[in-house]
């Protein structure tokens, strides 16, 4: 269904006529056409239908002599009437129509001809029409005529390309501007939120970028250009986020949550994103995907997990973490058949050194112990702050060995010990509980024997 460009209202005429003067300044800056015409239509058009006409909504121009253009607005204000038989079929070329010199082509007011003398036999010619409609689905609502090329050359695919491509803006200007009720105020918004903000916007159709904004270009650390040639465009998503970015369903894409982004120098950074699904040119699947960064906020809150999952004197992972996570550990040894120990220990004689040399320097020395004993398992063991001055330690595919580690463990913290404690013996004590698939156990079960193991070794020193 078409989309009318009512322009009834003062606003509305305005809008239309900043979208055209924003496009007519487009093609004489992007193109080698020194006269232009650009038009927007009141009612859609059905190419090739006499009968389907409407009146000018608004103009812009560029290279038309005062006579013409003086022309063109009376046309305008008293009414003037263009038909769908513009757009004949058999002169379409892409999503343009050229009506070469000698062709038969349909009378219209709002078309150009030129009155320079063109030399080039296979060159432009005086009489050449040249019209790039502004699309709505399989209809037209305006414009761009061109003509007087500076070199004198008919349209090459890389001009006629240039001018969909500024046709298909103007075409998504005028309908998201005008379907709104407040077209001047929606206009404003449209540009403050496509250019002026955080915000990144691109435009994408069958896996390409057709458009991009600044802070798109900004925050991905692109250039329009190179954004816009990207073939796939999500190969700026990192590559463990594109299987679940989004799926497909009847509906259009969905999107699933954030998703990390991989800007040009190389950063991933992330970026919260919502998507609205949109036809595009004739018939085409397309959305609009918009998108913030959230890296600083991202990081921020997992430093803060991270901090509430670690015990703050030590470094260590605190007692909510194994408790959170051991399951996770547990299912992936039984998937495997893997073994896992859990080993548990304390400090022997540290009441003494709290008792004696008070606290602080109770605290030093388990940051001191903590230390060593990290420094004595793999980077796949995790070391926990139980309790006081009690450790566990979970040691994933272990299972033979485990009297080796603890006197690694034993000897190292014995060691720190005569170095750095005066007057006390400390020392640590040790037990553990391993889980093979042919003894199956749960944690809370493991731990339990992992503590009496523990007690034993205790009450035999």
């Amino acid at each position: 269904m078409g989309v009318s460009l009512s322009v009834d209202r003062p606003a509305s005429r305005q809008i239309v006529c900043r979208i055209l003067e924003g496009i007519a300044g487009c093609v004489a800056a992007q193109t080698a056409f020194r006269r232009l015409l650009v038009s927007a239509y009141e009612t859609p058009l059905v190419p090739g239908a006499a009968e389907s006409t409407s009146t000018i909504a608004g103009f812009a121009c560029r290279g038309i002599c005062v006579a013409q253009e003086r022309e063109l607005s009376e046309f305008v204000e008293r009414g003037g009437h263009v038909s769908g038989e513009l757009y004949v079929p058999g002169a379409r070329v892409g999503r343009s129509y050229f009506f070469p010199s000698g062709s038969e082509a349909p009378m219209s007011s709002i078309r150009l001809t030129s009155s320079r003398s063109f030399i080039k036999p296979d060159g432009w010619q005086a009489e050449d029409i040249l019209l790039t409609p502004f699309w709505n689905g399989s209809k037209v609502i305006g414009q761009i005529a061109v003509d007087d090329p500076v070199d004198g050359s008919r349209p090459s695919t890389v001009t006629l390309s240039r001018l969909e491509e500024l046709a298909e803006v103007a075409g998504l200007a005028l309908r998201d501007a005008l379907e709104l009720e407040n077209l001047a105020e929606a206009h404003r918004v449209f540009h403050l939120l496509a250019e002026s903000t955080m915000t990144g916007t691109l435009l994408i159709e069958e896996n390409e970028a057709q458009y991009v904004n600044a802070s798109a270009c900004e925050l991905l650390g692109y250039s329009k250009e190179d954004l816009l040639s990207l073939s796939p465009w999500w190969q700026v998503v990192h590559p463990d986020d594109r299987p679940t970015f989004w799926e497909e369903n009847v509906a259009g894409p969905q999107l699933k949550g954030t998703v990390r982004a991989i800007r040009r120098d190389g950063r991933i950074i992330w970026l919260e994103t919502s998507i609205h699904p949109m036809e595009h040119r004739q018939g085409g699947r397309a959305f609009v995907l918009h998108f913030f960064d959230i890296t600083e906020h991202i990081e921020i809150e997992s430093q803060l997990k991270e901090k509430a999952l670690r015990d703050p004197l030590t470094g260590l992972l605190n007692r909510s973490y194994f408790e959170d996570a051991i399951q996770t550990e547990m299912e992936r040894s039984k998937r495997y058949k893997r073994p896992l120990t859990l080993m548990m220990a304390d400090l022997k004689r540290f009441k003494l050194v709290n008792d004696r040399l008070g606290h602080q320097e109770g605290d030093r020395i388990l940051s001191g112990v903590s230390s060593v004993l990290r420094s004595q398992l793999r980077d796949s063991d995790w070391v926990v702050r139980y309790g006081g001055d009690e450790f566990l330690f979970v040691l994933p595919e272990t299972g033979e060995g485990v009297e080796t580690l603890e006197e690694r463990l034993r000897e190292a913290v014995d060691t720190w010990c005569v170095e750095n404690v005066k007057g006390i013996p400390v020392s640590i004590d040790l037990g553990w509980a391993t889980w093979t698939a042919d003894r199956p156990r749960d944690v809370a079960e493991l731990v339990r024997e992992a503590d009496q193991m523990l007690y034993r070794r205790k009450a035999e020193s």
